[in-house]
């Protein structure tokens, strides 16, 4: 199934990673595309210097999940820009930058790491899978869960995968435990 694609916005990108140090805005580019709930992203990343440690020679997870979470927001932004989806279509650009941080929570992360990527210049790719309207088992409050994933790529053969389970809260909302 074909979905609409919305190509990189430079300016978009640029509001959404205004979060970060400026050493810290890895991606450069990110392309969308979208079918219904489901999103997937593809974009290319630059880390000329690690933002907290010394050379590895590889991209570690640290990164990735900068990375990541790069990817995220931009995705998210672009699909509340275009009123895409069910979870993001209903929002406004002022929902999307007030929820930003405080509102979108990584609830679980898994990845592996096949062989190592070179951090000056790669690649990745988002998947939004899913969501579904939970309520938190400690103190009742609604949610929504999204399940997602990510793998990174490089040209010589780096590679490495996860998969995110976030919550988006209502920032009105006490950020106490998701069940």
């Amino acid at each position: 199934m074909t979905g609409e694609v919305f190509a990189d916005d430079p300016l978009l990108l640029s509001e959404v990673l205004r979060c970060y140090k400026p050493h810290c805005r890895y991606l450069r580019a990110l392309t969308v595309e979208a079918r219904g709930e489901q999103a997937t992203a593809t974009g290319i990343f630059e880390i000329a210097e690690s933002c907290y440690i010394d050379a590895t020679g590889h991209l570690n997870s640290v990164e990735v999940n900068i990375c990541y979470n790069q990817m995220l927001y931009q995705t998210i932004a672009v699909l509340v820009r275009h009123r895409v989806g069910p979870v993001f279509g209903g929002w406004t650009m002022d929902d999307y930058w007030r929820r930003q941080l405080p509102g979108i929570l990584i609830t679980r992360l898994d990845s592996e790491y096949r062989r190592p990527i070179d951090p000056r210049r790669f690649y990745g790719e988002f998947i939004l899978a899913g969501s579904q309207e939970r309520v938190s088992s400690t103190d009742g409050a609604p949610f929504t869960s999204l399940d997602t994933s990510f793998r990174c790529w490089d040209d010589a053969g780096g590679r490495c995968a996860g998969t995110v389970r976030l919550a988006i809260v209502d920032v009105e909302q006490p950020l106490g435990a998701m069940g």
